[in-house]
């Protein structure tokens, strides 16, 4: 899907001998980049390579430590993201920053108003509705963004861009909470904004979109740059071994063996009717009923928002039940304590690795024993912390956790190292009482792909070991690889039941979606 601008040759923006430490971490190392009028370019590297922290570097969320930067020819100093702003560079982040009671319109003008006294809303209004008329970006400007879907969401987040005049759009895993339908529409939109000259960066770890979107690609490494190649000269095999190294790339083409569960194989999580409220007293999960055989590996897919957090939480013991039933192996817990459940082997890889996963500043070896310390020491009130870093080392090595020690607060990794901490910590609970259910809430989310390869095997080991796995994603293509059926959720309820021999990504996302597939 390359592009044919003849705008393409023009350098718009040169990053040269870019540096960046955070304390003992070094996140940009004499990094260099140069992006191209007209063009998709996609980066590409394993995780706590640096590509996200170059392209903060370049929307002024952080400042390098020394390095040049010129946009059009000419040096320029970026130290904040208004000054990114006025250079005409405009990033949407993985989570979108907008807010929820304002409806898109007022999300999109929103710091941009003009006069203080008099605000021009028809005249605003029309200026956007020309953008969405440009760009091929369709949005009822005057719904609130609560009520809109995530990929509706995600235009208007690009569209705030647009309107602050970005001719530079940087995209961090844009495609990570959309339907296969939203993906496709969002790449339609990406061509048609090279195609009117704008300069777009994706951030992404899926390799086939990178084939298909992009126009070249920078590989990045432990925060150096190693290349950049034409989309046309790039595949899939060449592009793992830039990535992790080429000693590194037959590791990472181990592919999940699955097996059928089988008929003897008995209910190991059975839900009946569980209802969920949320502090709001609105209903979040509502007479959801389903079970999960032992070595079964049940995918939970739907539109972020729509009662998976609360499901899982509710089954983890972290959110109270207003009616309904929960049974492990055939024994009640709809009301048993976190600990119980842990001590009976549910454990809970959570949505949000920063707000739910980790006390920032604890240290990498405490954050991996959470919850897990009740069964580590045969004295609860003694806290063996040799014991823990050595647990903690054991976990950094097995996972690859990129981190100068054990020691190192878990806040100053990347957010794919942490969620390697979390997998690690899930995982020590099964050699400590024995993982009966795992609930994983995107396991992979922001992974490279040597460890999303090794964390399908490790859930597939689960399930050769006559366990189960709830498996909550927003990649209905892990989705569809792991599991031996996929529910799916929309508005609190369980709208489909599909088995691995009636998948159909389409039709799945239809239903995620309510629309015909």
């Amino acid at each position: 899907m390359e592009g044919t601008s003849v705008l393409q040759a023009t350098v718009r923006v040169e990053m040269r001998g870019l540096n960046k430490r955070f304390e003992d971490v070094v996140a940009l190392d004499n990094a260099s980049l140069s992006l191209q009028v007209g063009e998709v370019l996609a980066l590409l590297g394993e995780n706590g390579a640096g590509k996200t922290t170059l392209m903060n570097v370049l929307s002024g969320l952080y400042r390098a430590d020394c390095g040049d930067i010129e946009i059009n020819g000419q040096p320029v100093h970026i130290n904040k993201p208004l000054d990114a702003i006025h250079q005409r560079i405009g990033m949407v982040h993985q989570h979108f920053e907008l807010i929820g009671n304002f409806t898109a319109l007022d999300n999109i003008i929103l710091g941009q108003e003009g006069s203080r006294y008099v605000i021009d809303v028809a005249g605003q209004e029309k200026r956007v509705s020309e953008l969405c008329q440009t760009y091929g970006l369709h949005v009822n400007l005057r719904t609130k963004v609560k009520d809109l879907a995530i990929g509706t969401q995600q235009k208007v987040e690009i569209l705030k861009a647009l309107y602050r005049g970005a001719d530079i759009l940087i995209l961090d895993e844009p495609t990570t909470m959309l339907t296969p339908q939203e993906v496709d529409n969002l790449f339609l939109i990406i061509r048609q904004l090279v195609d009117n000259g704008l300069t777009v960066v994706i951030i992404t770890h899926k390799i086939h979109e990178v084939l298909k979107v992009s126009d070249r690609i920078t590989i990045m490494r432990r925060g150096k740059v190693i290349c950049t190649i034409p989309t046309r000269e790039a595949n899939e095999a060449k592009l793992i071994a830039l990535m992790m190294g080429a000693e590194s790339s037959g590791d990472c083409q181990e592919s999940v063996t699955l097996t059928d569960c089988g008929e003897k194989s008995e209910p190991m999580l059975q839900v009946r009717g569980l209802t969920v409220k949320d502090k709001h007293q609105h209903l979040v999960v509502e007479d959801v009923s389903f079970e999960i055989c032992t070595s079964q590996i049940v995918g939970l897919v739907g539109v972020a928002g729509n009662g998976q957090r609360e499901l899982a939480e509710a089954i983890a013991g972290l959110r109270p039940i207003v009616a309904g039933e929960i049974a492990l192996s055939g024994k009640d817990l709809t009301h048993a304590s976190i600990r119980t459940r842990l001590s009976k082997g549910i454990t809970l890889v959570p949505e949000d690795r920063i707000r739910q996963g980790i006390l920032p500043h604890l240290t990498v070896s405490e954050t991996m024993v959470l919850g897990a310390h009740h069964f580590l020491f045969k004295d609860n009130q003694i806290f063996d912390l040799k014991a823990v870093e050595k647990k903690a080392r054991a976990g950094i090595h097995e996972f690859d956790i990129r981190t100068p020690s054990e020691k190192t607060a878990t806040c100053k990794l990347s957010g794919g190292n942490i969620q390697k901490v979390l997998l690690a910590r899930a995982f020590l609970l099964d050699e400590l009482v024995g993982i009966q259910l795992l609930i994983a809430f995107n396991p992979t989310r922001g992974l490279d792909i040597m460890t999303t390869h090794f964390v399908h095997n490790k859930l597939a080991a689960l399930r050769a070991a006559g366990k189960s796995t709830l498996l909550i994603s927003e990649d209905l293509d892990e989705a569809m690889q792991l599991c031996d059926r996929i529910v799916v959720i929309r508005a609190s309820r369980l709208v489909g039941d599909f088995t691995r021999d009636c998948y159909d990504r389409y039709k799945i996302g239809a239903a995620m979606v309510g629309g015909e597939g």
